[in-house]
């Protein structure tokens, strides 16, 4: 463990090697906690990113009969569009 003041390491090793399993307990501990938080982070985004794909590519947004507006253009679109500044 780091800490800004020598005083504070000292204290935290010392509290952490008299630990049934020491700094590989702890160390265990904490790599635990980060992957379980981690994974459930994962299951929660996934579950949006399922719900916002289903969403999008739904039969009601591919029955829309006029396209939805969109900032983006692919090269083709943009040979098509229409100079209204005339």
């Amino acid at each position: 463990a780091q800490a800004s003041d020598e005083t504070d390491r000292q204290m935290i090793h010392s509290l952490i090697e008299q630990m049934p399993g020491g700094f590989d307990t702890m160390n265990r501990f904490v790599r635990d906690t980060i992957c379980n938080a981690l994974w459930a982070s994962h299951v929660y985004y996934e579950g949006i990113f399922n719900s916002l794909m289903s969403d999008l590519t739904s039969e009601v947004s591919a029955k829309l009969s006029t396209p939805l507006p969109t900032i983006l253009t692919s090269p083709a679109q943009e040979s098509r569009t229409v100079d209204t500044k005339q």
